[in-house]
């Protein structure tokens, strides 16, 4: 007989359920869900996109061998034009570096001079170009203005930079002016120029 108020003994289907209660719960909080940690959640991504990573190419490997393969060749194509892609502009930086050390630095080229646009426009005019002609004239007329102390010379500022900062008496400088709009009107404007318009233009300049 069992003494009054003490525990029946488990019996062994008792303790094989709890057993098996047992498994169940340390199967299920070994999940990753459960995985609980103090670690910053940064370095936890990480960790976790790196196993899914891990586990999807072991399924690729084992699901699509072929696929698998190709993959891997061309993981290293890529690395080897990365690779090849390093080593090239590390040897045109070395080379660079040796050059200008040794003063081999390619010489300027020479400032074309006013007269040189102002050949270029006759020769554009004579054929009919009269568009690009009054480009290079007034090119050739801001370099003779900056020769006289007028203006400052600079490849990348416009004819209409060149009219407001001259420093020209009052006459000249509305001359210069009104030739600037009709320049605009006819290189943007599309307005029509023929020889006796640019050559009217070209002596208003003169």
């Amino acid at each position: 007989m069992i003494p009054l108020g003490l525990p029946a003994p488990a019996t062994a289907a008792g303790s094989g359920g709890a057993d098996t209660l047992r498994a169940v719960l340390d199967s299920v909080f070994r999940s990753p869900a459960y995985n609980w940690s103090d670690a910053p959640r940064g370095p936890m991504l990480i960790r976790e996109w790196w196993l899914r990573l891990q586990q999807w190419l072991e399924a690729l490997q084992h699901g699509h061998p072929n696929l698998f393969l190709a993959l891997i060749i061309a993981l290293v194509v890529i690395l080897a034009g990365v690779v090849v892609h390093g080593v090239v502009v590390m040897m045109l930086t070395v080379r660079g570096a040796a050059a200008r050390e040794s003063g081999g630095v390619a010489p300027r080229p020479a400032r074309r001079g006013a007269s040189w646009y102002f050949g270029e426009a006759d020769a554009l005019a004579a054929a009919g170009r009269y568009r690009e002609a009054m480009q290079a004239a007034f090119t050739g007329e801001a370099l003779e203005l900056d020769a006289r102390g007028a203006l400052r010379f600079h490849p990348s500022k416009t004819p209409g930079e060149y009219a407001r900062e001259a420093r020209l008496p009052a006459g000249e400088r509305d001359s210069l002016r009104a030739r600037v709009g009709i320049l605009y009107a006819v290189v943007f404007g599309g307005a029509a120029f023929g020889a006796d318009d640019y050559r009217r233009w070209r002596a208003a300049a003169s």
